[in-house]
């Protein structure tokens, strides 16, 4: 009786789409959320804030919605645990993103940085560096827009 019963609630939920192109650990995707996640972790002050503006920049730039966005930090964070690192997601991002599109990360890295309100020295030389490494020169979100 109960087996009837699940079957039928679950003919009756609405399918939930599969990710579409999926995502795997191999997906350039992954190692550009696993740059925002070191970037987010680069300060000690609330993640949330850097969380907010990580997952509206994979919804904005990575072709998913809020859903794929979370699974891709997910991925990214497993990546972290399997032993990526900062070089193996940068040698794959120069090799798989042109420059416009290592201009765009470099800018989404700053963003993040700057998630909370203000700018630590961490977070400062670690977006820098990243910045080098992904071959890019200085963006225009590392330069604060001043007043006048």
């Amino acid at each position: 009786m109960f087996d009837t019963l699940r079957m039928l609630i679950a003919d009756s939920l609405p399918a939930v789409p599969d990710l579409d192109p999926p995502i795997d650990a191999a997906d350039i995707r992954v190692a550009a959320a696993a740059l925002l996640l070191a970037m987010a972790s680069a300060d000690t002050q609330s993640r949330r804030d850097e969380r907010v503006v990580m997952l509206r920049a994979l919804t904005t730039w990575f072709g998913v919605d809020q859903r794929g966005a979370m699974e891709l930090l997910e991925a990214a964070e497993d990546a972290w645990r399997a032993g990526g690192t900062t070089d193996g997601f940068i040698r794959q991002l120069s090799e798989e993103y042109d420059p416009d599109q290592r201009l765009i990360l470099a800018d989404l890295l700053w963003e993040v940085a700057r998630a909370d309100g203000w700018l630590d020295a961490r977070e400062t030389a670690l977006a820098s560096q990243l910045t080098r490494w992904l071959g890019v020169g200085p963006t225009a979100a590392a330069h604060p827009p001043t007043g006048g």
